[in-house]
Order: structure tokens, then C-alpha cells, then sequence
């Protein structure tokens, strides 16, 4: 589930609500490890979010948001510094820059002290214990569990 904490990240900022539904199917390394995995998530606003996962293949990490004007891809998303917006009636490409890439573990840690320092804008902090409850109800489904737990 190390890969699978930035997809469901990833993908549950986008989602209106928490997913009312989850299926998910793994193959397991002969160590027990999920190697490869896909995770459907569906809300009650009926959005869906298809996430696919593998730690041996050489898949790209890429995001992809789509809406009924257009969609938005997130190349390299746990360390991105750019977007580009695509609008589906006209064609148009728009890229969006932020950051940098190479600074990422700074921003989260800046970002971190942030939130600790004021609770009240604690979104961030719901959107992480959702993400929890996901990666639970996964691993649950997949029946895999960890020594200490």
C-alpha cells in the first residue's frame, strides 16, 4: 500500500465525498506484498475513480481528472509541478506550473506545520483520515494485515 497512499490521495481530492463503495482485486508477490492492484471507487455525487497500481511494472504516475468540458493530467502526481488542462469543445491545451519538483518533501512538511499550527482548516486532516479508511477497507478486501496490528 506504499504507492497506493499517493493514488488514493490523489484521488480522493477530487472526489465531492467519501466513497460510499469500493472494489478492489490484487495479485500478491509470492511474499504476500501487493505487486499489482486496481481500486474502483464510486460517491454518492456518482463520481468514479479508477486507480491502478503496480510496484514491478514501469507505469507512468499519472493523474487523470475528467469532467464534462474537459480533463486535467497530473504527470509524476506524488512530485508534480505542473498540470495541463485540455478542454474538450475547443482542443485547447493549458498548462499550469507551480513549485518545484525537487522541493516537494519541503512544501509537505511547510504545509504540515501549517495545519498543526491552525485546526480550524483541518480539510486537510479529514481528507487524510479518509484516506485511511480506504486504504483499511482495501487491505481488509484483500485480506492482508501487518504483525503489529
Amino acid at each position: 500500500m506504499d504507492i497506493g497512499t499517493y493514488a488514493l490521495s490523489f484521488a480522493r481530492f477530487f472526489l465531492s465525498s467519501q466513497p460510499e463503495e469500493l472494489h478492489t482485486t490484487v495479485k500478491k508477490h509470492e511474499t504476500g506484498v501487493d505487486e499489482q492492484s486496481g481500486i474502483l471507487l464510486k460517491t454518492e455525487q456518482q463520481e468514479l475513480a479508477v486507480i491502478s497500481l503496480a510496484m514491478r511494472a514501469k507505469m507512468p504516475k499519472r493523474g487523470i481528472v475528467a469532467g464534462d468540458l474537459g480533463f486535467i493530467t497530473v504527470d509524476n502526481f506524488p512530485r508534480a509541478d505542473r498540470a495541463t488542462i485540455t478542454y474538450t469543445a475547443t482542443g485547447e491545451v493549458e498548462t499550469i506550473e507551480a513549485g518545484d519538483s525537487s522541493k516537494a518533501l519541503h512544501y509537505e512538511v511547510e504545509r504540515m506545520t501549517e495545519l498543526i499550527a491552525q485546526p480550524q482548516t483541518n480539510w486537510a486532516m479529514e481528507l487524510s483520515v479518509d484516506v485511511m479508511h480506504l486504504m483499511d477497507k482495501t487491505r481488509e478486501n484483500w485480506n492482508l494485515s501487518y504483525e503489529l496490528e
